[in-house]
């Protein structure tokens, strides 16, 4: 009887694993946050994925995709490059966004220079690759 038990509850990891490993190459995640923003908040999506979702606030804020190097230059206020960008917008909302290939990430930065609170919904879907 006992090793029964172990082997059934073997089993059960055993496709835990497997779900969660489908799930994190084809699936889809959710990410939410109610926040308080101070200077930047940073969310790192998935190469090959889609981004949809909304991000409000009760001031303003820049949404910017961009590589984490361009993030270091924007922190140190060099010139930066971006993929997508809102400036000074209250709102955003994301259709099916494209993100290409590679590590990117999604900033918000506080432009009022006071705390603000942000809510943030946000679903990433990778592609299926055959």
């Amino acid at each position: 009887m006992g090793r029964g038990i172990v082997a059934a509850l073997a089993m059960l990891l055993i496709i835990g694993i497997a779900v969660y490993g489908i799930i994190s190459h084809y699936g889809s995640y959710t990410y939410q946050w109610k926040t308080n923003l101070n200077e930047y908040k940073m969310y790192h999506l998935l190469g090959d994925s889609t981004l949809s979702g909304y991000i409000k606030a009760d001031g303003e804020v820049s949404v910017y995709i961009l590589t984490k190097e361009n993030f270091e230059k924007m922190k140190q206020g060099e010139h930066f490059e971006y993929y997508k960008a809102w400036e000074h917008v209250k709102g955003v909302e994301f259709n099916n966004v494209k993100i290409p290939q590679g590590e990117y990430i999604l900033v918000v930065k506080n432009e009022e220079g006071k705390m603000q609170w942000i809510s943030v919904k946000l679903r990433e879907k990778r592609s299926a690759q055959y």
